[in-house]
């Protein structure tokens, strides 16, 4: 009886990790398209000037946190 509550547990706590891969996966995906977006706003809206997050040459800024954009 123990071994088959183990063994629920065991599947549970797999299907949990997988949830959570593929979720990462998603909010990865989704920072890479909202990177996108911003660099092409800039693009569109300042003459090609970039903005923070980015350098002059549109490329992300290392270390930068990208849960907030600045205005």
């Amino acid at each position: 009886m123990l071994r088959r509550k183990l063994d629920k547990l065991t599947k549970q706590m797999d299907s949990a990790v997988d949830n959570l891969d593929k979720m990462s996966e998603q909010l990865k995906d989704l920072q890479d398209t909202m990177v996108k977006l911003w660099r092409a706003e800039d693009v569109e809206e300042n003459d090609g000037e970039f903005r923070y997050p980015f350098d002059k040459h549109g490329n992300l800024l290392p270390n930068t946190n990208i849960t907030r954009r600045l205005n």
